[in-house]
């Protein structure tokens, strides 16, 4: 079965997820699983950090979250295609670095939790979080405000239409000061990057 081709970067993740103790990196396993069931609203990734600075071992912040980013999109990808626990193993054996150990307990930690995770009707709400319909966006001046006469601050105010599961069509508004709105523009560029590959 094939599942398509994992998103650039993983390989410096899956050596990350290497580096890990077995218990531990099943424990991160098991963090991603709670979370994919929404038994958990998100992974910790502070306390991963502590823990991991308690035995020792000196990772970044940002490494630790790509490496739940890693398994969150194997495991995601494994719902997805209802996957059985060796398909995912010899997928991973040929399509990433992952080692034979780390290899060994994604695939038990999905054999365990797997069909939780696959039936689930909550996996299907993070699958399909809606459907981008328009985005529009216009540049402003804010020219005062109660607390400053001459503000002269520039801003972009945007407008997502966004449909969501069931179809119902929202209208999210939000304001982003310039930078906000080049790095939220260079965002999706890099999204759209990625979209065309799959």
């Amino acid at each position: 079965m094939a599942l398509g081709s994992l998103p650039r970067g993983f390989d410096v993740a899956a050596l990350v997820l290497n580096s890990l103790p077995q218990d531990f990196l099943a424990e991160m396993c098991q963090d991603v699983l709670a979370f994919l069931q929404c038994k958990i609203g998100a992974v910790d990734i502070t306390r991963l950090r502590k823990r991991l600075e308690g035995n020792g071992i000196e990772e970044t912040r940002e490494s630790i979250q790509n490496a739940v980013n890693a398994l969150t999109f194997v495991y995601r990808l494994a719902a997805e295609k209802e996957v059985n626990p060796d398909a995912l193993a010899t997928y991973l054996a040929k399509n990433s670095s992952c080692s034979e150990t780390t290899r060994t307990v994604i695939k038990h930690l999905w054999a365990e939790e797997g069909k939780k995770v696959s039936s689930s009707d909550a996996i299907k709400q993070l699958l399909n979080v809606g459907e981008l319909i328009d985005m529009k966006w216009k540049l402003g001046v804010a020219m005062s405000s109660s607390n400053c006469k001459s503000l002269n601050s520039p801003y972009v105010s945007m407008i997502l239409t966004i449909a969501d599961a069931s179809g119902k069509i929202k209208n999210h508004s939000f304001e982003l000061t310039v930078p906000e709105f080049q790095n939220f523009s260079r965002q999706m560029k890099e999204m759209s990057a990625i979209m065309e590959t799959v």
